[in-house]
């Protein structure tokens, strides 16, 4: 019985490495997709978008922040003071496929997922870091 034992060890360590390589292989869970319930009648409370105008955050009246991704530059966006929801079959909830309303521009949103409050921008993170 000892001889099985002694023999069933090293086949075990010898399969250690293959299993944690093909743990290290494996591509990167993506975010998953998701919807702010009533965000076309006043379900969202904010709004910051990126600095390049190519997505958005959002919070809702839960303070969740999201992040929309869009399907192009949002030229308005980084400017904006208000924005509208535009969604498919007039849902109230906002997903991915519906639009963001800026002006005159409709900007598609490719992604919805959760997300982290946005990052500090300008001044307010100069004086975050002294």
């Amino acid at each position: 019985m000892k001889l099985k034992s002694i023999l069933l060890v090293p086949a075990l360590l010898a399969a250690l490495p293959v299993a944690t390589a093909a743990a290290h292989s494996a591509p990167p869970m993506k975010a998953q997709e998701a919807e702010i319930p009533f965000a076309t009648t006043m379900g969202i409370r904010t709004f910051t978008p990126d600095d390049d105008g190519h997505g958005i955050y959002l919070q809702d009246q839960r303070r969740t922040w999201y992040h929309a991704e869009l399907a192009g530059p949002c030229f308005d966006l980084p400017f904006a003071i208000r924005v509208g929801f535009q969604t498919f079959g007039g849902s109230s909830s906002l997903s991915r496929g519906d639009s963001i309303v800026v002006g005159h521009d409709r900007c598609m949103i490719t992604s919805l997922v959760r997300s982290d409050a946005p990052p500090a921008r300008g001044h307010k993170a100069a004086k975050q870091a002294t």
